[in-house]
């Protein structure tokens, strides 16, 4: 899953979503609700986990629809 994940691109039709909950994970939750912002550090390794997450909300998707592209 990490091999594929490395050289994965969000699909067109992901973009919105993506970006969205991108914005809603980094920042909205940890700022408005948590009080907290991220180091530079932090802001990449949590970039990382969420785009990890989101592969594998993807991928998991494309399964249960029988989408093998």
């Amino acid at each position: 899953m990490i091999g594929n994940w490395l050289l994965w691109a969000i699909p067109r039709n992901y973009i919105r979503r993506y970006l969205f909950t991108f914005w809603i994970v980094m920042f909205f939750i940890p700022g408005y609700f948590l009080g907290l912002q991220f180091t530079k550090l932090g802001f990449i390794i949590n970039w990382l986990w969420f785009d990890l997450v989101f592969y594998g909300w993807f991928r998991a998707k494309q399964m249960i629809e029988g989408d093998e592209e």
